[in-house]
């Protein structure tokens, strides 16, 4: 055998031997803690004929996201993300005598799981993105109201700017939809074929979110 047969055939050797490290090097996990705004919401009360919605006050949100690489271009997403507010009532007239509109703190909790796609390639300097996560928040209302956990899903985007290897910037938008109950209507719709079918109202809290973070990657 020739030295550079010999030579090509030990580079090869090596090479496979490199690769598994250097994909797990291109395969940094991302930590990014951040903080933002979430703006007025409220949840709507169809089935009340005294309260048209519970409004819920914007107010400073904060959480965490870690993000793990499974292509090129997709990471596998699970956030964390935490707003302290109120629970306002919004009266259809003139509200009850001694109510008060303010009436109870309210804690939201939102943990989710889901994929983030990015644009361009890794290592460019700045890379847009788009999220879809699903998961469950907890209602931690004060007083003497219970804490509800509910089903809620997460849609969002925004951009990412690397400063160095390890260090970002990452601006961001979020729709976050919260489930929070079902009502019987009293409505009903019948089709000769198909049976009866009923109708309900669905109580939801809808929130948006914008945010600001700095991405940490391992």
């Amino acid at each position: 055998m020739t030295r550079t047969k010999t030579l090509a055939i030990v580079s090869l050797l090596a090479l496979v031997a490199l690769a598994p490290v250097a994909a797990a090097q291109g395969k940094g996990i991302e930590i990014t803690p951040t903080v933002g705004y979430r703006f007025d919401s409220s949840v709507s009360t169809d089935s009340s004929a005294l309260v048209n919605s519970v409004d819920v006050p914007g107010s400073v949100s904060f959480g965490l996201t870690a993000e793990y690489p499974v292509h090129p271009s997709l990471n596998v997403e699970l956030l964390w993300s935490h707003q302290s507010s109120d629970l306002k009532a919004d009266f259809r007239g003139t509200p009850p005598v001694g109510a008060n509109e303010e009436f109870a703190s309210l804690n939201v909790d939102t943990i989710q799981i889901g994929g983030l796609w990015q644009s361009g390639r890794s290592g460019d300097k700045v890379r847009g993105y788009f999220d879809f996560l699903l998961g469950a928040s907890i209602l931690s209302p004060s007083g003497n109201y219970d804490t509800l956990t509910r089903f809620s899903m997460t849609m969002g985007g925004g951009g990412k700017f690397r400063i160095s290897d390890n260090i970002g910037v990452r601006l961001g938008v979020r729709w976050m939809p919260v489930y929070v109950n079902s009502s019987d209507s009293g409505y009903y719709y019948c089709d000769p074929y198909w049976g009866c079918y009923e109708y309900y109202n669905t109580n939801y809290l809808s929130q948006f979110d914008t945010h600001v973070g700095l991405i940490i990657k391992f």
